[in-house]
């Protein structure tokens, strides 16, 4: 059984942005996606940053050697951030408030968007979810 490695870097500057997995996904498979293009635009300007989370659900969705490649290169040159104990608390309390409300969002997102507050980042997504978890939004 092979492992993957995963984040070389961890932690995250002034300006940078956690990409959602959305857009992760995007950039891999799309040749033209707008969100794509955005990811690419913040890896340029070495602003991008994984969550933890996102590292699980890309991993699920690989379909071949080239894609696992792809994301081991992805994994060793963007930093990582990780989902902390207190991620979880709050993670939790907002996916119970927003039931409350009649909202159903996937625990993922909301694990993202708490990594996104704790790190004061904003998030680069197309996912509505986002919307609803009190974290700052960019399309």
């Amino acid at each position: 059984m092979s492992t993957t490695s995963v984040g070389q870097k961890t932690g995250a500057d002034k300006g940078s942005l956690l990409i959602d997995t959305c857009g992760w996904v995007d950039f891999l498979r799309s040749g033209s996606g707008m969100l794509g293009d955005q990811v690419q635009h913040a890896m340029v300007e070495d602003r991008a940053c994984l969550c933890s989370v996102s590292v699980a659900e890309l991993l699920q969705g690989v379909k071949g050697q080239k894609e696992k490649r792809q994301l081991e290169m992805l994994f060793d040159s963007v930093p990582l951030l990780n989902v902390e104990p207190a991620d979880w608390l709050s993670a939790g309390l907002a996916l119970q408030a927003l039931r409350s409300k009649g909202f159903q969002i996937p625990l993922t997102d909301a694990l993202i968007a708490a990594v996104a507050i704790r790190s004061s980042l904003p998030v680069l997504t197309v996912d509505k979810h986002f919307a609803h978890l009190g974290v700052m939004v960019v399309r």
